[in-house]
Parts: C-alpha cells; structure tokens; sequence
C-alpha cells in the first residue's frame, strides 16, 4: 500500500471507530510520537494502522457502483414470461441461433420501433401490456412459420389459411395446437432414437 492509501484507511477507521479528535490525536502520538499521519513515515502508518486493527477496524473494500438492477424472471409479468419462453424454446428446438435474453432484447427493440417513434425498447422486460402483445404475436407467427416449413418437409402436410393438415386427414389451428404437435413429433421422434 502507498503512503496516501494508509492515511486513508486511517482515516476511515477514525470514522468507522467513532473516534473524536483528541482520541485519535492521542492513538497517533501513542504509536509514532506525531499528530498528524502527513508528517509520518510509511513505517510508522503502518503501525497506526495496526493499532487501529487491533482496536476493532475491518476494512470491508470500495463500495461499488451497481448500474440499474437487473429485472429478474420472477418479477416479470405473464406476458413477459412467455415472450422470453417461446423464445428459449426456438432456440432449443433449432429456429434461433441465440436463445440469450441479449438476443431477445435486440429482437424486441427491432420489434417496437415501429410504435416507439424509432427508438424501440431495449429491453424485453420493460415491454408495456399493449406493446407485449405486439411482440408475443409477431413472435407466435414466426415460430408457427418455422414450425410449419419444417414439418412441411414430410410428404403431405399442408398449412392453409392458419391451418395445418396432416396426411391422415387431421388438422391443428393456432400456435398453441401446432406447437403442442411438434413437441410431440420431437419427443416421439427422439424416443424413437433411444
């Protein structure tokens, strides 16, 4: 430690001790014979700022400055939630390279531009009702398209006006009905693999 540092611990310690001017005057001229911490050496700092150790001082760091507290995953509403769901969920399943909530935050301020004036949210988590909904459907209608050209690779599938038909004759509205079929496409194909 330099000789400025010391003297700012002692400081410190004063204060952190509760110590009044003659008490620590007193501390000072016990130890080193002076009353001031400029006119001593590093050696003698040193021993002040022993004796302050002794005397109870713990020097617990700098403080840092924390930037704005992240929102965490159980502080998010509903519709935040799933947004960032279905999101995880394309990257799991391949549609997404980046599945981060990095990625999700650039998608989601691409997404809002439009009814931001240009500037977009930077952050999913800070999404408003109104403008959740306009990223949570745009988000369905993608995942649905890929969805849909990946199972159209099977002999058959048709998707029309918001529909999906299988072979077999059976068909699957919505997001919700056609994603629960790929899920079940997915697990019966990887316990089909096992």
């Amino acid at each position: 430690m330099t000789k400025n540092q010391l003297i700012q611990l002692i400081h410190i310690a004063q204060s952190q001790l509760g110590l009044d001017d003659e008490t620590y005057r007193a501390l000072l001229v016990t130890e080193t014979q002076k009353r001031s911490c400029a006119k001593m050496t590093k050696p003698e700092l040193e021993r002040v700022y022993e004796a302050l150790k002794t005397r109870g001082f713990k020097y617990t760091g700098v403080k840092k400055r924390h930037p704005a507290p992240a929102v965490r995953v159980s502080d998010r509403r509903g519709d935040i939630k799933k947004i960032r769901g279905i999101w995880i969920t394309m990257g799991c399943q391949g549609f997404i390279s980046d599945s981060r909530d990095a990625a999700l935050d650039a998608f989601v301020e691409r997404m809002t531009k439009k009814f931001t004036g240009g500037l977009g949210i930077k952050n999913h988590a800070w999404l408003d009702p109104n403008l959740a909904a306009h990223v949570l459907e745009s988000l369905k209608k993608w995942h649905t398209r890929e969805i849909v050209e990946r199972l159209s690779l099977v002999s058959g599938v048709r998707y029309n006006n918001g529909v999906l038909y299988l072979p077999d004759g059976t068909s699957y509205n919505g997001y919700d009905k056609i994603t629960q079929l790929y899920e079940a496409v997915i697990n019966k194909k990887y316990r089909r693999g096992k």
